[in-house]
């Protein structure tokens, strides 16, 4: 299985953004403006039960589309899209413009569905009567 990086996660993203031209340069501000911010994105994304990303030098790559799609909704505002654009992002990723609950985006939904049925690793509780 591939593992990807935040490094990785912040190309991606930014690509999706549209914030890479081809032919130049990356921008190490705009890297560090999405790198700085998966910390958030990640502790929010694990605040609603969707998924639980414990160390951001090893994603998953099942799940890395769906997180690069969660944190450009989260982060397009500072990087200037466009109003109308927005709400269709924030509800590809993570959810919540409109009618879309919060967690009810696209690639949560995805990234729920895949973890559906995993064990947790908690303890069962049992009762004896």
């Amino acid at each position: 299985m591939a593992t990807y990086n935040q490094n990785d996660l912040a190309l991606k993203v930014l690509s999706k953004l549209g914030a890479l031209a081809i032919g130049q340069p990356v921008a190490p501000e705009d890297v560090a403006k999405v790198i700085n911010s998966l910390a958030a994105v990640f502790d929010k994304v694990a605040a609603h039960e969707i998924v639980y990303v414990p160390d951001p030098t090893q994603i998953p790559g099942e799940w890395f589309t769906d997180l690069a799609a969660i944190v450009v909704g989260e982060i397009a505002q500072d990087f200037g899209v466009a109003t109308d654009e927005l709400g269709g992002l924030v509800n590809l990723g993570l959810g919540g413009a409109g009618a879309v609950p919060v967690g009810g985006g696209v690639a949560a939904k995805s990234l729920k569905i895949m973890n559906r049925g995993r064990p947790t690793g908690e303890e069962l509780r049992t009762y004896s009567f």
